[in-house]
């Protein structure tokens, strides 16, 4: 049951959040770290993150969904004109 809970949780997340990979990445992103993905905890996550200017993003590199390890705050690189 919670393995189906994760798993819907980062259907969840995938499709409100969307992944784009750019080149363009700060150094200030971050990974969320070590513990198990629960909705609590990556709805502080993601509105820190969104605060920060960034957007909260899971790994596309076949990490385990349930795991935070696997969410990273990307945050942009400013754009100097």
């Amino acid at each position: 049951m919670r393995r189906a809970a994760a798993l819907a949780l980062t259907g969840l997340v995938l499709a409100s959040l969307g992944a784009c990979a750019s080149s363009e990445v700060s150094d200030r992103s971050y990974s969320l770290g070590r513990g198990i993905v629960n909705y609590d905890e990556l709805r502080r996550a993601g509105d820190k993150c969104k605060a920060e200017g960034g957007t909260l993003q899971a790994k596309m590199d076949g990490g385990d969904p349930a795991q935070l390890s696997n969410y990273t705050c990307v945050i942009p690189k400013v754009k100097r004109p």
